[in-house]
């Protein structure tokens, strides 16, 4: 079984987005897997993150974009995080989104993929757990944070 701790490295998180559009937002957390090992297409994994876009609000107001992508130009699931404090307004759907969650996923992987997805989905609508994320200082205790929630 594939788990967060397996796809998500610490230099593939970034604690302040700086991008205030959706489109800008997703390409910065994306370059963060440009010339990963388990990404060999770089480009087509871009690409194909048009076509997936889950997004999800927890009751505090707090949003998370999910774009994905399965495509034969990654070998291994990989995955890049954002958070953005101040949150960057999504038209479709309309919301407010204060993390990103970018996933390259091999054709094969699907169950794993989503298992992943609904562990950040838990992750994110939980207050407490949210909290830690909002709370993260550092790339470690962010990563360690969506590991907890994950396993607890």
């Amino acid at each position: 079984m594939i788990t967060i701790e397996d796809v998500l490295l610490p230099k593939h998180i970034l604690l302040d987005i700086e991008s205030k559009t959706p489109s800008g937002a997703v390409l910065e957390v994306a370059e963060l897997l440009r010339g990963d090992d388990r990404i060999s297409d770089w480009n087509a994994m871009y690409e194909g993150l048009r076509d997936g876009n889950s997004c999800i609000v927890n009751q505090d107001g707090h949003g998370m974009c999910i774009p994905h992508a399965r495509t034969k130009g990654v070998s291994a699931m990989a995955m890049a995080a954002g958070r953005s404090p101040e949150g960057i307004v999504f038209e479709e759907p309309a919301m407010r989104v204060h993390y990103i969650f970018v996933i390259g996923v091999p054709e094969a992987l699907a169950a794993d993929y989503l298992r992943i997805v609904g562990a950040l989905a838990r992750i994110v609508k939980s207050s407490a757990l949210e909290g830690m994320l909002r709370a993260a200082a550092t790339r470690n205790e962010f990563r360690k944070a969506l590991i907890a929630g994950e396993v607890g």
